[in-house]
C-alpha cells in the first residue's frame, strides 16, 4: 500500500511595479521546478540528480505550483503562488512544512501572507508565516 503527502499551499507576495512589463520573478528558481508522471526522463534524471532545484518529489512527481499575477500593476500586493498536490510515497508532512519554511524566505521576496497545511493518513500540520 502506498504512503500519500496531500498539500496545499498559498503565499501571496508583495512587489513594486512600476508597469505591466516589469519582469515577473522566476518561480521556478524561488520554489522549484516541477517533474511530473509524464515528464521525459531527462527531467526525471536531473530532479535525481538535483533535488533542491524541484518542489518536493514523490515516486510520481512533485507537487504542482501556479502562479496569479493581479492585472492591477499599481497594487502592492502583486502576485499568489499555489504549490499543492499529492506525493506518493512520500510520508513527511514535517518535511513539506520545512521545505515551504525556507522557500518562504523575505530577503528573496517580499511576504505578504503564506500558510501550508500537508497531511497523510497519520497526521496532519499546519503553518502559517508570521512577520
Amino acid at each position: 500500500m502506498s504512503a500519500w503527502t496531500h498539500v496545499a499551499a498559498t503565499v501571496r507576495i508583495d512587489d513594486l511595479r512600476f508597469s505591466d512589463d516589469q519582469t515577473i520573478p522566476d518561480w521556478d528558481e524561488i520554489f522549484g521546478k516541477e517533474c511530473l508522471f509524464h515528464s521525459p526522463s531527462e527531467v526525471w534524471d536531473d530532479c535525481e540528480k538535483h533535488p533542491e532545484k524541484y518542489l518536493p518529489c514523490g515516486s510520481e512527481g512533485t507537487l504542482r505550483k501556479t502562479a496569479w499575477i493581479n492585472p492591477d500593476s499599481h497594487a502592492v500586493a502583486a502576485y499568489t503562488v499555489t504549490i499543492f498536490g499529492d506525493l506518493r510515497d512520500y510520508d513527511s508532512p514535517d518535511k513539506i512544512i520545512e521545505w515551504f519554511k525556507k522557500k518562504v524566505d523575505p530577503s528573496k521576496i517580499g511576504i505578504r501572507q503564506a500558510v501550508i497545511t500537508a497531511t497523510n493518513c497519520y497526521e496532519t500540520k499546519t503553518w502559517t508565516y508570521e512577520w
